[in-house]
C-alpha cells in the first residue's frame, strides 16, 4: 500500500503514536542540548575567572609589574563574585534540568561527561 494511502487508513491510534514518538524526541533532544551548552557556559565562568587573573599579569615583555593606580581592587572583586553568581546559577539551573530530563526520559545517558566537564558536579536533586 502506497505511503499516502495507508496514511489516510491509519487508526486514530497510530496516528497519535506518531506524533507522540516525534514530540518525544524532538523534546528529549532539546532538553539533551540544553544540558550541553549549560555545561559549556559553566567551563566558560571557570576561564572568565582565571582570565581575570592572567589580566593581571604584566602586559608586555618589558612591563614586570602591574600598575597599581590602573588596577581597581573593586571592580575587579565585583566582576570576580559576579561570574560565580552567574556560575552558580547555571548549576542549579543545570540540576533541574538533568532532574526533569531523568524524570521525562529515564536515566540521563551521558552523566559521566557532565562529570568529566565539571569535575566534582553531583546532582542534589533525587
Amino acid at each position: 500500500m502506497a505511503k499516502f494511502k495507508e496514511n489516510l487508513t491509519a487508526s486514530f491510534r497510530q496516528i497519535r503514536e506518531d506524533r507522540a514518538e516525534g514530540i518525544a524526541e524532538d523534546t528529549e533532544i532539546e532538553y539533551r542540548r540544553d544540558i550541553e551548552d549549560r555545561c559549556r557556559r559553566i567551563r566558560q565562568y571557570d576561564r572568565q575567572r582565571e582570565n581575570l587573573i592572567l589580566d593581571l599579569c604584566p602586559s608586555n615583555i618589558t612591563s614586570t609589574q602591574v600598575v597599581p593606580s590602573d588596577f581597581n581592587p573593586a571592580a575587579f572583586k565585583e566582576k570576580d563574585i559576579q561570574i560565580g553568581i552567574d556560575k552558580r546559577n547555571e548549576l542549579i539551573i543545570l540540576e533541574i534540568v538533568v532532574d526533569r530530563y531523568e524524570y521525562l526520559f529515564g536515566k540521563y545517558p551521558e552523566a559521566d561527561k557532565i562529570k568529566e566537564l565539571i569535575p566534582g558536579w553531583t546532582s542534589k536533586i533525587k
